[in-house]
């Protein structure tokens, strides 16, 4: 079996806007979108977290609460702090000596567009030579164009294994220990957008030897934390276990998964500094990025984040709901191996249930033919979103 992310022909990029506008147009009764990662409730419906409207609630009762511009253009300090506390977890030492640098961003897309911006401008390695940035072949459509937007020249490295339908992890080392010195190499921590295909710990540990070896950058993106085994923290190991081996790292996050915030557009962008002094220098040009961007930053979701953050049983319910979906996302892909199986659809459907959170891969030739035959519309990327759930009756 020609297993997903088989084709060459990978590389080809679609308008999603235009894919959109053909779902929209389509008169079939029984068409569907899978294009957007988006959870959804078992009937369809949009989900909303009850920790979340919860912390709308103390909002709403809080007389102080107002709509006037926030304390500084890069995000209230309390949200940044808590941020950091997250990501890098309570007793980070690179929280607590004060190396972090964190700007509020307008999710995850706004984080990455941020981190390209001050790479341009700011890396010093790029100062000797063009900028430069390395991405994983199967890897979210908008990591490329953000960057080459900013007239960044991306390349792409060997990720997935289309055989065996798991990482290719010695490709994927070989290909990073290729790179120039001091390059910059995109990840994500977990539930990886479009495969759902994750290193192990060990294979993470072989590559953050690498990237030190060569003094190579890491940026994080971190999309969907909590969603690939459940747990907040143990999706958060590449990102810890980079930070404390010293690689150079920064986080591009966004709580628009991981609190069902999608519109909000509420994300954080964190580079790790060698020390404070570093730190409040990039603090000074994420100001100043913010300042001509955005001018402040837009408060309610961040809110919403912080207010969950800093109150224990809020966090503790919210963090409940996470290991909830979860646990409804890795169900669905019980039942979508289940159902091929039992159909005696062929080739080996292991993979479905062997990956985590969102996303699965299928071929160009599936994608056509449920696109053609039966109105189910998906990317080229051949990511399928099993986070929207058809109503029984489809």
């Amino acid at each position: 079996m020609t297993h997903p992310f088989a084709s060459t022909s990978r590389g080809q990029r679609e308008s999603l806007l235009a894919l959109c506008n053909e779902f929209r147009d389509d008169q079939a009764a029984q068409k569907i979108n899978l294009m957007i990662g988006m959870y959804k409730q078992g009937d369809g419906k949009p989900y909303v977290l009850p920790s979340v409207k919860k912390a709308k609630e103390n909002i709403f009762a809080d007389p102080s609460w107002h709509h006037e511009y926030r304390e500084s253009f890069i995000g209230n300090k309390s949200f940044r702090e808590a941020s950091d506390r997250l990501f890098f977890g309570d007793k980070s030492p690179v929280a607590r000596n004060k190396r972090v640098a964190t700007m509020q961003t307008l999710g995850g897309t706004g984080a990455c567009h941020s981190a390209a911006t001050l790479l341009r401008h700011h890396y010093a390695p790029w100062k000797f030579t063009s900028p430069h940035v390395f991405i994983p072949q199967e890897s979210w459509t908008n990591h490329a164009f953000v960057f080459t937007s900013l007239q960044i020249r991306v390349s792409f490295i060997p990720y997935y294994d289309p055989v065996t339908g798991g990482l290719d992890i010695g490709a994927f080392k070989a290909a990073i220990l290729n790179l120039p010195p001091k390059s910059v190499v995109i990840l994500q921590t977990g539930a990886q957008n479009p495969t759902g295909c994750d290193p192990s710990p060990g294979q993470w540990q072989h590559l953050a030897s690498v990237l030190n070896e060569l003094g190579h950058l890491a940026l994080f993106d971190a999309a969907y934390p909590g969603f690939a085994s459940g747990d907040f923290d143990e999706d958060l190991y590449s990102l810890r276990l980079f930070v404390d081996s010293e690689i150079p790292v920064m986080l591009a996050a966004t709580y628009g998964k991981c609190f069902d915030l999608y519109s909000e557009r509420v994300g954080t962008l964190s580079v790790v500094a060698p020390d404070q002094d570093i730190r409040q220098r990039l603090e000074i040009q994420m100001r100043l990025l913010a300042r001509a961007e955005t001018g402040h930053m837009p408060d309610f979701g961040s809110t919403i984040v912080e207010t969950i953050l800093n109150d224990h049983n809020l966090d503790l319910q919210w963090r409940q709901e996470v290991r909830e979906m979860a646990r409804e996302l890795q169900s669905r892909r019980w039942q979508l191996k289940a159902k091929l199986e039992a159909l005696g659809t062929p080739g080996n459907w292991s993979y479905i249930t062997n990956h985590k959170g969102i996303y699965l891969g299928l071929s160009l030739r599936q994608i056509h033919h449920l696109r053609g035959q039966h109105h189910v519309y998906l990317q080229l990327s051949g990511r399928l979103s099993i986070a929207y759930e058809p109503p029984p009756s489809f």
